[in-house]
């Protein structure tokens, strides 16, 4: 009798703990249950048909500059000479160049590219003053002067290989912003009071390089010349 008493409490404690495990384990079903249906399967991201798949990883290349990624350097109305200015040399012309700040390439027999500055600018200034005199008129306007019906007057005009050289003294910085720079190149001659003699010429920042603007009429030259004296302009230090 006494071992049916206790065959009856061991088989109550034991369905009173497999009941306790069912919960337990019933709770779980329903909780991972659960979770699935609130969280749903992690989606990977589908590329576009024709599009390379997402990358994970972080850019490290910058984006490109535009133009001819000269370095700026000094952008004040009186910068510094820098140490690699020369002289180019052609029919009887000599004109301050830059390797460093332009022309920096070449396109053919025209110097391009050049520093988005001051001195970018100058230096454009007496490229493209040069090139119209020792190269040919109609391409120097095509490559130096942008779309306009100023260039397209001076198309239809003659000009430029019959101009005497002129020896580039320095320049005057009149106005400056990265898209427009008025620059006076400033030539020695014996014709003025002070031995100088300034030609104002006009800038935009087009497709990343400088190009010359002229007016409706094709001329080059903004303003009058100007008789300045040394020490109101930016000489170029080096000679020819």
């Amino acid at each position: 009798m006494s071992d049916m008493k206790n065959e009856r409490v061991a088989n109550s404690q034991w369905k009173k703990a497999t009941l306790w495990a069912s919960a337990v384990v019933l709770v779980l079903v329903l909780g991972m249950a659960l979770l699935v249906i609130f969280t749903g399967p992690k989606k990977e991201p589908v590329p576009v048909a024709g599009s390379p798949a997402p990358s994970t990883a972080a850019a490290t290349t910058p984006p490109a500059e535009e133009g001819c990624n000269v370095p700026v350097g000094d952008t004040s109305s009186t910068p510094k000479m820098p140490e690699d200015l020369r002289w180019e040399a052609k029919d009887g012309w000599t004109w301050p160049v830059s390797d460093t700040y332009g022309p920096t390439q070449r396109e053919g027999e025209f110097g391009v590219c050049f520093a988005r500055s001051p001195l970018g600018a100058a230096l454009m200034a007496v490229t493209l003053n040069t090139a119209f005199s020792t190269s040919d008129y109609k391409q120097t306007l095509e490559m130096y002067v942008p779309d306009s019906p100023g260039r397209d007057f001076a198309l239809t005009q003659s000009g430029g290989g019959d101009s005497e050289p002129i020896s580039y003294s320095g320049f005057i910085v009149d106005s400056f912003t990265p898209d427009n720079a008025q620059v006076t190149v400033i030539f020695s001659t014996p014709d003025t009071s002070t031995g100088y003699t300034g030609l104002p010429l006009s800038f935009r920042w087009i497709d990343g390089d400088w190009k010359q603007e002229v007016l409706d009429d094709g001329s080059m030259f903004r303003g009058q010349p100007i008789e300045p004296q040394r020490g109101e302009f930016v000489e170029w230090k080096s000679t020819p």
